[in-house]
């Protein structure tokens, strides 16, 4: 078991120019974990022939080859709604093989006491937060985190999904570390609530990308190519921003508009590219569905390709892939603009409500 208090809490990580962090007593325990599995052979493939190049331009997308990611990877479900029941019938990740699971993950809070585990689990059924390998990985570190696995819990944002996402990535001293999900109609693989987590070495486009303010705490993505919502942490607790980002996100669900969410380190926004001034963004792309079983010849525009980092599946396409290319194919499942500004009034009445409602509570 991995347990985590708020002291463990790492608010500001170097930037891309500086010096490297030691790493955290969680880098060392999904590291550690994570290397002793590939040596044992638990993936489908290693890592070692992984080649990267940065696309020219001004974005500087990180490209990387990984064929065996498009010919390896388990076969994704067929998925034609955003809403869908869990089907404890299909693959789930209640069915996973024992030595893919990693190690549980849980806050002190969750701990009755702060007894040890083997205590607390035989006086009480505690649920099980694991992480675990992806079979299948896009880059080094990758893994699955599955709250509560064996309560069935369909793939969909939750508040509490979104705060242990949070806390996740601030445990985390690596200026690389990336949280990452995907809803049904967005490239999920598996109707069971997960997110990826994942190391690179490379900064990403979105880190930096500007932003203009839509209303309190919510901001909009300019000069990309997919239109989105950014938040950060800057200049509010944990709890107000996980509250502001599922207030939006679950008007997405509401609407049944597919989504992308994606946790990263970043400058605050409005301070320059290199500024040490740095905290968490998130950004949260709403999107034109995908129906079915869908596999692009290039690449998936699922959550990691729309941050910048571009895992490709075909050797030639690495080889003449150009920012232009990648500007189309992430337009491509934008949403329109005109539905984008619908939708932005909306999220901006549904945000500017909840602040007058706070402020006459107060």
């Amino acid at each position: 078991m991995f347990s985590y208090s708020a002291s463990d809490f790492i608010y500001c990580v170097p930037g891309w120019n500086d010096g490297d962090a030691n790493h955290s007593k969680f880098d060392k325990a999904l590291m550690s974990a994570w290397d002793i599995s590939m040596e044992k052979g638990h993936f489908r493939y290693s890592l070692e022939d992984l080649k990267t190049r940065i696309l020219p331009g001004t974005k500087q997308y990180v490209a990387q080859l990984n064929i065996k990611r498009g010919t390896d990877r388990r076969k994704p479900q067929s998925i034609m709604n955003l809403i869908q029941p869990y089907n404890p019938q299909l693959f789930n990740f209640t069915k996973i093989k024992e030595e893919e699971i990693m190690f549980d993950f849980c806050s002190d809070g969750d701990i009755p006491n702060g007894e040890p585990e083997e205590v607390v689990n035989k006086k009480v059924k505690r649920q099980r937060n694991i992480m675990v390998i992806n079979v299948s990985p896009l880059g080094y570190g990758h893994c699955l985190f599955i709250p509560d696995v064996d309560a069935g819990i369909p793939q969909m944002i939750t508040e509490e999904l979104l705060r242990q996402s949070l806390e996740m990535l601030l445990l985390s001293s690596h200026r690389g570390f990336r949280v990452g999900f995907n809803s049904l109609c967005a490239f999920a693989s598996v109707n069971h609530q997960h997110i990826h987590v994942y190391y690179t070495d490379y900064e990403l486009y979105i880190e930096y990308a500007t932003v203009k303010e839509v209303c309190h705490n919510c901001y909009e993505l300019l000069d990309t190519p997919t239109r989105g919502f950014a938040f950060q942490l800057h200049g509010q607790d944990i709890s107000s921003l996980v509250k502001t980002v599922f207030r939006v996100a679950s008007h997405l669900q509401v609407k049944n508009i597919a989504h992308n969410l994606f946790l990263t380190r970043a400058p605050v926004f409005g301070a320059e590219r290199s500024s040490k001034d740095r905290t968490v963004r998130v950004i949260l792309w709403p999107r034109k569905s995908v129906y079915g079983i869908r596999s692009d010849d290039i690449f998936n525009p699922a959550v990691t390709e729309m941050s910048g980092h571009l895992i490709i599946k075909a050797a030639e396409a690495y080889k003449t892939i150009t920012e232009e290319k990648v500007d189309q194919l992430l337009a491509e499942v934008s949403m329109d603009e005109d539905d984008f500004n619908n939708l932005k009034d909306s999220v901006k009445d549904l945000l500017s409500t909840d602040k007058v409602m706070e402020q006459s509570v107060s």
